[in-house]
């Protein structure tokens, strides 16, 4: 890991246009979650889990990592941010240890951008009188880092291509792993082959490309199941690995000139 790409992953966030942002994802979320609470009788017990899992869902540290963490790797265009790659690996500074800083990095900005929301979310159960139901487990910090660590991979990944590649494969595999299912069960079946479902065929296809795009990780599986199935763990670090592998490889066929 280099010290310096790694602070300075941190330091890009006192930009004002994100600090802006930042504000205003923290606040927005739990100011919605904890409206209807409010308006809910004192008296009535809420679960809270799901909100806590919601949190801590893969989802979520998608979300976190495709809005601050995406535009702090190998960004070649904004030349105001100060982060001149040409200049950066004209240095002894091995680009496996860009990519590899840059995602540490970006996984920890995932995991502090969440916890303040969490503390928001807190202080807003508080301030109705019901923080005494809020209680997050050991399972759902764990999950949160975890998937934290393999949203950032995947948005490490992305952004290692040039800007245009990485919008155009981005979208591809967004449309290809979750939009098109989606606009299967809305269209009637035109096509069979063998007395075989075509939608169904395309549908099992895109959901392998889904696990292929992100396989989140659910710890509580692993510790309260009777029969655990190891695959979803191996699939998740297998993924991890070769998303920051493709970005490295990526990174180190680049070429980056001064006039960028």
């Amino acid at each position: 890991m280099n010290k310096a790409v790694f602070l300075y992953t941190f330091l890009r966030l006192a930009q004002p246009a994100t600090i802006i942002k930042l504000v205003l994802f923290v606040l927005a979320i739990p100011t919605a979650l904890v409206y209807p609470l409010q308006q809910a009788s004192p008296g009535v017990s809420i679960d809270l889990e799901p909100l806590v899992t919601f949190f801590a869902s893969p989802v979520m540290t998608m979300v976190v990592s495709f809005m601050f963490v995406s535009s702090s790797i190998g960004n070649t265009k904004s030349l105001d941010d100060g982060e001149y790659l040409a200049l950066l690996f004209s240095r002894p500074l091995f680009r496996s240890t860009y990519v590899f800083s840059k995602w540490l990095a970006g996984s920890l900005l995932v995991c502090g951008v969440i916890a303040l929301q969490l503390l928001y979310f807190i202080i807003l159960l508080n301030m109705i009188g019901r923080g005494a139901q809020f209680s997050i487990g050991l399972t759902e910090v764990a999950n949160l880092i975890l998937n934290a660590f393999g949203a950032a991979a995947l948005v490490v990944m992305i952004h290692a291509f040039p800007a245009k590649t990485g919008v155009i494969l981005f979208a591809a595999l967004f449309y290809l792993s979750f939009a098109a299912p989606l606009m299967l069960d809305i269209i009637p079946n035109y096509i069979s082959l063998g007395g075989i479902d075509f939608r169904d065929t395309v549908k099992a296809g895109c959901n392998i490309l889904r696990g292929f795009m992100y396989s989140p990780i659910d710890v509580d599986v692993y510790l309260n199941s009777i029969k655990v199935v190891w695959l979803p763990a191996i699939s998740f670090i297998s993924n991890t690995a070769l998303y920051l592998c493709i970005a490295v490889i990526v990174m180190d066929n680049r070429e980056f000139f001064y006039s960028n």
